[in-house]
């Protein structure tokens, strides 16, 4: 946004301040298993026709993986589409990965760049920072060129760290839900390639245990095994 300061320091900015609030210049997703990464930004399109495809997009996802886009992205774009007379899109699940690493890692830092380096999956694009922001304003043709890369390569970067912290994410929508079929399969990934493990026991009652062999989640099957304590001789 653009806003009137007293100082360079430290400075709360009363909302009388602001001589242009902020409004969203780009967006980039992909589907999982089909097709490029999408952008869409205002160099090449309006407001309203960048933000209806936004509000397209996530009504046909199920599930939308993201990055803090829990108290970011979706609520930025939330206040994008009310601006337009937009309704809200079609229900649909989140994975926050940023909710993933704080809860089962230890992180020197949980930026997204920091993490996906330690863990080898590539980096984010250099840029120059706000100026970077300031050049698209400015229908800089250079700078939109950057801002391209730089949103094409976090969708790359995030797709890659998700299928990492696959076996990770607890509570992740169930795939065998959205894709249907008689076989078990992982609610993580979708494989069918589960091996019996054990049990896993709830309060009241046991389930079978299963691991993944293709993305390492653990999960247990629906129906009851057998009785709590069956076996056991005190």
């Amino acid at each position: 946004m653009v806003a009137y300061a007293w100082s360079l320091w430290d400075d709360r900015i009363p909302t009388e301040r602001i001589v242009e609030p902020g409004a969203t210049l780009c967006f980039s997703a992909r589907w999982e298993h089909k097709g490029p990464v999408i952008f869409e930004s205002l160099q090449s399109s309006t407001s309203e026709r960048m933000v209806r495809r936004a509000w397209d997009l996530l009504s046909e996802a199920d599930v939308v993986v993201h990055y803090n886009g829990s108290k970011f992205d979706i609520p930025v774009l939330n206040q994008e589409f009310i601006l337009h007379d937009l309704t809200p899109p079609s229900p649909f699940k989140e994975v926050d990965l940023l909710k993933v690493v704080r809860k089962r890692f230890r992180f020197h830092s949980n930026k997204l760049d920091y993490v996906a380096q330690r863990l080898g999956l590539g980096s984010k694009v250099d840029h120059k920072g706000m100026d970077l922001w300031k050049g698209c304003m400015a229908g800089d043709a250079r700078s939109w060129k950057t801002m391209r890369r730089y949103n094409i390569q976090d969708v790359v970067l995030l797709r890659k760290l998700y299928h990492r912290l696959l076996p990770w994410i607890p509570n992740h929508p169930n795939h065998g839900v959205y894709e249907g079929g008689d076989e078990p399969t992982c609610r993580n990934c979708g494989s069918t390639k589960l091996q019996s493990r054990g049990y896993a026991y709830t309060t009241t009652m046991v389930y079978r245990r299963f691991k993944c062999t293709s993305c390492g989640a653990w999960g247990r099957g629906r129906k009851a095994a057998r009785k709590p304590g069956e076996g056991i001789l005190v």
